[in-house]
């Protein structure tokens, strides 16, 4: 996936789920209290929410990587 696809998918709030190491990986979307959109990512079930798609490419992680840079295998 390049980093314009996962924007598009962000952007057009498209889940999407992959595997990695054989375990099941996801990104979805939530409603804050205040209406914004929050992007829900991580294992499945064990999701982490992220404010915005900065925060969740300087923070999200793949096991002891970061999401940003495996984008290119998922």
């Amino acid at each position: 996936m390049t980093k314009d696809e996962l924007i598009f998918k962000i952007e057009t709030q498209q889940p999407f789920e992959f595997q990695y190491n054989g375990k099941k990986y996801n990104m979805m979307y939530d409603k804050a209290d205040d209406g914004s959109v929050i992007i829900r990512f991580g294992r499945l079930y064990e999701e982490k929410s992220f404010k915005s798609y900065g925060e969740l490419m300087n923070t999200a992680r793949i096991e002891n990587h970061f999401f940003k840079d495996m984008l290119d295998i998922v």
